[in-house]
């Protein structure tokens, strides 16, 4: 190989990010449950735990942060039987991948966790999870449908985020048992009661946390298909932060809380009236823009040399006619004088009629630019009889931007009427 061919490879820290991408890209490692013995196990000052899960032929590091310490039942130690939910991922800086852990719990109460992993890998393999028939949600729900408890933290909380944030949307609570034996019942039939509803426009599944047990419901293969079949796009919030459930998996968004879940339904109004009064302002000054553009093109014309003096341009060709004619005559004989003389007063007749074209179309040119500048004018609409009516200095398009009792202002071509609102109709 010749000397002066560089080779070039993969910085250490690219192919780490490359191997890094590959984990997090991979649904199966996100959320794994993982059995096995403690080992190495310590607790650093800062309440994060570090250890090594291993059996009989492998080992794997494993790394539990502080908030998801702080909610085990039991203090581990090296040597207990142990099941870890968590996503495997790769630690960049150590160039190793390890288990970061969301919960543990003693061996013994492991048969739901092989049911639940059971129905995990058959319903990936069924497609279930598939990102690509995830239903997108709505920007603007009208209607929002709350599958959860009547009572509790949970729905209070949907309502006072959502109400908060959004002005626009209603709330429909479709009561739902989210605990026991015949939960899953309750959720399957309000799944299928909000997608016979028109109106709905998105469903939030939701309850706070507890344990696999209190949320065995969600694990339930059939109100997994529930979900699957909605034809309206579902958002699971279940649980706690760390908690995962089949119906996490399977609806079309997941909620890591029920707070989270009314954060992401709606935006907040705040930041929609911060959208639009940029939107406004970018409109004005661009009309601010074409108007200028337009004066200028008109001043221009107006201070052109033909339109300020016209005849001026017609006395300086027979200032040049004249000086012509005395040079012919004094160069030239009698009969080619006569026949530039004739020339030269084709040349004048010509010249006359060019100057008036260009006058002419001078003058239409003004003409239309002002047709330009009236069309361009907001207010030009009144001259038509029409009008134009503002709430707070903002011109109304829809009866869902005023309330019974606002003041209203009807701008007309002769002047304005101020209004109280008594009644709307769509």
């Amino acid at each position: 190989m010749p000397e002066d061919i560089e080779i070039k490879g993969l910085s250490v820290t690219v192919l780490t990010r490359k191997i890094k991408e590959m984990f997090d890209n991979n649904l199966f490692l996100s959320s794994v449950l993982v059995e096995g013995e403690i080992s190495n196990f310590k607790r650093n000052s800062s309440g994060h735990l570090y250890f090594t899960l291993k059996d009989e032929n492998a080992q794997i590091p494993a790394v539990m942060f502080k908030s998801a310490a702080q909610n085990l039942t039991f203090s581990p130690k090296d040597g207990d039987k142990v099941y870890v939910r968590g996503s495997v991922e790769v630690y960049e800086q150590g160039g190793k991948y390890q288990l970061y852990s969301y919960s543990m719990k003693e061996k013994g109460i492991g048969d739901l966790y092989q049911k639940f992993e059971a129905l995990k890998k058959k319903l990936e393999g069924m497609g279930f999870f598939d990102k690509d028939i995830k239903k997108p949600l709505p920007k603007f729900p009208k209607n929002i449908a709350l599958i959860t408890s009547k009572t509790g933290a949970v729905i209070e909380d949907l309502k006072s985020i959502i109400l908060k944030r959004s002005r626009f949307s209603d709330l429909t609570l479709y009561p739902t048992k989210v605990q026991g034996d015949d939960a899953k019942y309750s959720i399957i039939e309000n799944i299928k009661k909000a997608n016979n509803n028109p109106s709905i426009d998105v469903i939030i599944i939701a309850r706070g946390g507890g344990s696999i047990e209190d949320l065995w419901p969600f694990n339930e293969e059939e109100v997994a298909i529930a979900i699957h079949e909605s034809k309206k796009p579902i958002i699971s919030a279940v649980g706690h932060e760390t908690d995962f459930t089949i119906a996490d998996f399977t609806a079309d968004v997941r909620a890591a809380t029920p707070s989270d879940a009314a954060l992401i339904v709606v935006r907040d109004s705040i930041d929609l009236k911060n959208e639009l009064d940029s939107l406004t302002l970018r409109l004005n000054k661009t009309f601010y823009n074409e108007i200028e553009s337009l004066k200028q093109k008109f001043k221009h014309l107006m201070d052109s040399t033909t339109l300020k003096n016209p005849s001026r341009l017609l006395n300086d060709k027979k200032q040049s006619l004249d000086n012509l004619r005395d040079r012919l005559e004094l160069l030239s004989p009698k009969s080619k004088l006569k026949k530039e003389k004739e020339t030269l007063d084709n040349l004048s007749i010509l010249l006359g009629s060019r100057y008036k074209n260009i006058l002419d179309k001078d003058k239409h040119q003004h003409i239309i630019l002002n047709e330009k500048l009236t069309l361009l004018n907001p207010l030009s609409v009144l001259d038509k009889g029409y009008s134009i009516t503002y709430h707070n200095n903002t011109s109304l398009k829809s009866i869902d931007d005023i309330e019974i009792g606002d003041v209203i202002e009807t701008r007309l071509k002769t002047g304005k009427i101020k209004s109280i609102v008594e009644s709307k109709e769509n």
